[in-house]
């Protein structure tokens, strides 16, 4: 089977290097990152630096599910690249790119609040091999990336 790829964006009102560090401190992450209804976040281990490792062990009907991976790149507040591998990938190494990109307006108009901070938030994650996959981590995913808009405005 060819290998497919899952592409999810938001624009979120608040600074990149805000939103990077989010995905990089255990204690934010637990608090944001939620996939979906029913799904809870057991434990967080973060080693936020190229070669480092993470663990995300998510809770659901009582079973705790381990989501691992590695971070391959970490350029601040730009780009996340981690391989992701869990039971929804059949634990198979998956690659995941996070990019950051600023898009807040610049105006001079005191009538509009375009000087607010804004970023657009591109996650793809590539290597997924079935329909079920990419069903599941664009459900996954978009929930995560509202769970972290809403987190970063709590």
């Amino acid at each position: 089977m060819n290998a497919q790829v899952v592409k999810v964006e938001r624009e979120i009102n608040a600074d990149p290097k805000r939103i990077f560090q989010a995905w990089l401190n255990a204690d934010y992450f637990s608090r944001w990152f939620l996939s979906g209804e029913n799904i809870g976040i057991e434990s967080v281990f973060i080693d936020p630096r190229p070669g480092g490792k993470f663990t995300i062990n998510m809770s659901l009907d009582g079973k705790i599910l381990p989501h691992t991976g590695e971070y391959i790149i970490i350029e601040e507040p730009n780009k996340l690249v981690f391989t992701w591998c869990s039971h929804a990938t059949n634990n198979r190494d998956t690659l995941v790119t996070v990019t950051l990109k600023d898009i807040s307006k610049k105006t001079n108009d005191s009538s509009v609040s375009a000087n607010s901070p804004r970023t657009l938030v591109t996650l793809v994650h590539e290597k997924l091999i079935s329909d079920i996959e990419i069903k599941n981590h664009n459900h996954g995913w978009t929930n995560v990336l509202e769970g972290l808009d809403y987190w970063i405005h709590d």
